[in-house]
């Protein structure tokens, strides 16, 4: 299942939570900081070094997939709205008319747009798979342990893991009902864009929601059952202890957010200047 921990030898998932959390907190930092479209060039940098991760905890693509492909539709609704509505748009890739509004030709598609539009896209890809490598590779009972020894209030933390819990049951869930529904020939894959948004989600939502509806009953029984609330202080499953491949670790993510940061505000817009002019003669002689 999609977001659903699997239970590994690999060195990401002997790594204590906080650090691996230290990771996602970074990629959320710098996707806050970076607001210009030259931090791509940085940005990537960070990508690259989860990349590695990914590969040492041995996530396998497959489990992430649906998650990529709506991810590569938000990418590619990004890229088209940027591209044709950016503002610091002067160099036309193509036009399908000519539509002023405030001073902007929004019938343009231009190369700033399309640049800024992959900026965006590659902020969110950042986060998202800093996401995935901390929840794939991290049980429920060490973030709970996590969440205890950080102080969190326990109603808290017993809410955001059982979303974390939820999450990918949703998933499992809508892909159930997809093929239940195919079987009684709705098979939303074969629709076109336009048949799918106003045909194809009902019959697929409405089950899932009263699905979801049950099982949150379900969960309720079963926490009162074993005395949710009943103390201030309940005891953790599994404790955990930071090691020296922790501190490693920690050095390593130090090193990448600040080397990141060092290119931003040094090299990063030169470099990304030259090689926006460079497209620009491209395209000019071409």
């Amino acid at each position: 299942m999609t977001f659903k921990y699997v239970e590994k030898d690999t060195l990401m998932h002997k790594l204590h939570p906080i650090t691996k959390a230290s990771l996602l907190l970074a990629a959320l930092l710098l996707a806050l900081l970076y607001t210009y479209d030259y931090s791509v060039i940085p940005l990537l940098i960070v990508l690259a070094f989860e990349l590695v991760l990914w590969r040492v905890a041995g996530i396998e693509f497959w489990r992430v997939a649906l998650v990529i492909k709506v991810l590569m539709s938000i990418f590619l609704f990004f890229i088209i709205v940027q591209g044709f509505l950016y503002r610091g748009g002067v160099t036309p890739l193509f036009a399908i008319g000519h539509f002023k509004l405030w001073e902007k030709d929004i019938g343009e598609f231009t190369l700033e747009g399309l640049l800024y539009g992959i900026f965006i896209s590659v902020k969110i890809l950042t986060v998202v798979i800093a996401a995935i490598i901390f929840v794939m590779t991290t049980s429920i009972t060490k973030m709970s342990a996590l969440a205890h020894n950080l102080r969190l209030p326990y109603s808290f933390s017993f809410t955001l893991l059982a979303g974390l819990r939820f999450a990918p049951l949703i998933f499992k869930s809508f892909s159930d009902i997809k093929d239940a529904q195919k079987l009684r020939a709705f098979d939303i894959d074969r629709m076109n864009m336009i048949v799918r948004a106003f045909k194809a989600y009902v019959p697929i939502l409405t089950p899932l929601i009263l699905n979801l509806l049950r099982r949150g009953m379900e969960l309720q029984i079963s926490i009162e059952s074993r005395g949710y609330g009943a103390t201030k202080n309940p005891t953790q499953l599994e404790e955990i202890f930071m090691r020296p491949k922790d501190y490693l670790m920690l050095i390593m993510i130090a090193v990448v957010f600040f080397l990141s940061l060092y290119l931003n505000y040094t090299l990063a817009p030169s470099l990304y200047s030259g090689f926006l002019d460079h497209l620009r003669g491209m395209l000019a002689r071409g």
